[in-house]
């Protein structure tokens, strides 16, 4: 996966810091960590926006 803040590479990592059974994505550039609540909030979000240039 590419790394949407900097075009770098992203990796699955086990963070026991959000939870045991849940991987993450992390950029190893930028640093950048993506984990499933987030990701689901900017696919909501990128719908939104297409929605919205639809209706225009």
């Amino acid at each position: 996966m590419i790394c949407q803040k900097c075009s770098g590479l992203m990796v699955k990592e086990s963070r026991p810091d959000f939870s045991q059974d849940v991987a993450v994505l992390r950029c190893i550039n930028c640093g950048l960590v993506i984990d499933p609540l987030i990701a689901q909030n900017l696919a909501a979000l990128s719908r939104a926006k297409q929605l919205t240039l639809n209706a225009a």
